[in-house]
C-alpha cells in the first residue's frame, strides 16, 4: 500500500462504483478516463485499523488549520447562512430580497470575504457593537453533541433586520456573543437589558445603514429606559 500523510499512513481507495478497495489512486469513469479518485473514498491506516479522511489525525489536523484561518473560517460560515437560508424558505419563512453573497464557485466567498475587509476598515478587527476582538475559532475536538463550544468573540454574521436577507447593506460581521443576545429582539426590548453604550453604537449603525429608519428608533436610548 502506497503512504500518505507525512509518510507515516498506508492508504487505501475504493472504487467508487464498485466499492472494492486497492492501492489504485485513479479509476477510470463513464467517459473513459483516468482521474483520481476523491478524498471521500480514500482510508488511511492508523494504528491498526482503517479511518475514513475525517477521523485521520494529520487530515484533521490539516482541516483545523484551515477552518481556524480567517478565509477558512469565513468560508464555512458563508456556506453555513447559506444552508440556514435554504431551510427557512422551505419551511415556509419569508424573506426580503436574495443573499448577496452566494458564490457558486468551489472553496470562493469572494464578495463575502471582501465586505468583512471593508468593515474591518472601517471599525477594526473588532465587533463594532461589544468592541471584543474578533477570533475566528473552531474546535479540533470530533463531533459530540456533549462537547459544542460557542466562543462568543468569534466573528458572527448579522442581520440587521431579520426579514431582510444577507445583503451588503443588512449584514453587519458582530461578535458571536453579540448576535446571540439580540437575536429576534427589537431595539425597545434590547434597551430594557443592554447598557446605553450598546444601544447607542446599534443605533448609529442602523441609521447609517438605513437612514429611512431613523424615525422608527426613536432612538434616544434614555428616553426608552424611562
Amino acid at each position: 500500500m502506497p503512504l500518505r500523510g507525512r509518510g507515516v499512513c498506508q492508504v487505501r481507495y475504493a472504487h467508487p462504483k464498485s466499492g472494492i478497495f486497492s492501492p489504485k489512486s485513479t479509476w477510470k469513469n463513464d467517459q473513459g478516463l483516468n482521474v483520481a479518485i476523491p478524498l471521500k473514498y480514500r482510508q488511511y491506516l492508523v494504528g491498526g485499523k482503517w479511518l475514513s479522511p475525517h477521523l485521520t489525525p494529520h487530515i484533521r489536523e490539516m482541516h483545523s488549520k484551515l477552518l481556524n484561518s480567517e478565509r477558512g473560517f469565513l468560508l464555512r460560515s458563508l456556506s453555513d447562512l447559506s444552508s440556514r437560508e435554504r431551510k427557512m424558505r422551505k419551511k415556509g419563512r419569508h424573506i426580503q430580497g436574495e443573499n448577496e453573497f452566494e458564490d457558486g464557485r468551489r472553496g470562493r466567498a469572494d464578495k463575502y470575504i471582501e465586505h468583512f475587509h471593508k468593515q474591518v476598515e472601517r471599525y477594526g478587527r473588532v465587533c463594532p457593537i461589544t468592541h471584543i476582538p474578533f477570533t475566528t475559532y473552531v474546535a479540533h475536538n470530533l463531533y459530540d453533541v456533549n462537547n459544542q463550544v460557542r466562543t462568543s468573540s468569534n466573528l458572527s454574521p448579522d442581520r440587521i433586520f431579520n426579514n431582510i436577507n444577507y445583503t451588503e447593506q443588512n449584514t453587519l460581521f458582530t461578535s458571536s456573543l453579540w448576535n446571540l443576545t439580540k437575536g429576534e429582539k427589537t431595539f425597545s426590548e434590547l434597551a430594557l437589558v443592554l447598557k446605553p453604550e450598546l444601544l447607542e453604537r446599534w443605533r448609529v449603525i442602523i441609521v447609517e445603514r438605513f437612514p429611512d429608519q431613523e424615525y422608527v428608533m426613536g432612538l434616544n436610548v434614555s428616553k426608552i429606559r424611562q
